[in-house]
């Protein structure tokens, strides 16, 4: 797989764990739509990786947002191209992802069980090496 193709994945991973994030309590609520399409513009439209990343993240979220995938399948698509391609994550994208998946979960009513429990799995992910 060429870099240009590596990158194009590692936005659609991360539209698949906004999205599991988002909807992990089998509710999606329009502050926390609100709260990714912020982070996605102030983070990811012009990344250090790739410019226009955010289009190849809004595309992926509504298709997944019209599929209903479960969030469960959408985590293990994250964590499936986390575990291949680790060294895409650099100490400073993780440290954003993780506040990023903290602050979807805040945006409404604060973060509940289900929120927590996939959080810490994403941060043991994360840091299983380490």
């Amino acid at each position: 797989m060429n870099k240009i193709q590596k990158n194009e994945d590692l936005y659609t991973s991360l539209a698949h764990l906004f999205y599991s994030i988002a909807t992990v309590d089998n509710r999606i609520h329009l502050k926390e739509k609100e709260k990714i399409k912020e982070l996605v513009d102030n983070h990811w439209r012009f990344n250090i990786i790739h410019a226009g990343s955010d289009k190849i993240i809004y595309s992926t979220l509504n298709k997944l947002f019209k599929e209903k995938m479960k969030s469960e399948d959408a985590f293990l698509f994250f964590s499936n191209f986390y575990n291949q391609n680790s060294e895409l994550f650099t100490e400073e994208i993780k440290n954003i992802i993780l506040q990023e998946t903290s602050d979807i979960a805040l945006s409404f009513s604060g973060i509940n069980k289900s929120e927590s429990v996939l959080i810490s799995r994403l941060y043991f992910l994360m840091n299983k090496n380490a």
